[in-house]
């Protein structure tokens, strides 16, 4: 059997395109968080969802057939799971961060509630000739 027609190969050829995806959504979801683009964000997380179900199949233990493809496949394979694998932790921390940037709005706007009241309307403080 040919190594380029067995099918541990093809499985790593399919989890390799589907690790590719997988780093292209990312990067994508990562400039929606810079965008501040809720709507792609959500679609991206949803993308990257069942891209990593369609990744949960593991791939066979090897090909029977060692060869110079099935080596170049399977650093290929490798390099591109060190990369989403850094994706993601650039993404996490991106994530954290504009977190924090949320909650420090929150408090801000928690404790600003009491020193902005807003103004009593008293007819007698108005000019008669305005309307309030």
């Amino acid at each position: 059997m040919k190594q380029e027609l067995s099918p541990e190969y093809h499985a790593l050829e399919q989890r390799l395109g589907l690790l590719r995806e997988l780093a292209r959504s990312l990067e994508s979801a990562q400039a929606a968080v810079l965008r501040s683009d809720l709507a792609e964000m959500n679609l991206q997380t949803a993308r990257q969802h069942e891209l990593c179900a369609a990744l949960r199949p593991a791939v066979g233990g090897g090909s029977s057939v060692p060869g110079e493809r099935w080596s170049r496949l399977l650093r290929e394979s490798a390099n591109m799971e060190m990369r989403v694998a850094r994706l993601n932790r650039e993404y996490g921390a991106l994530l954290r961060r504009a977190r924090r940037t949320v909650d420090i709005f929150c408090r801000v706007l928690a404790n600003s509630e009491t020193t902005y009241v807003p103004p009593q309307r008293d007819s007698a403080t108005f000019h008669p000739g305005l309307r309030g």
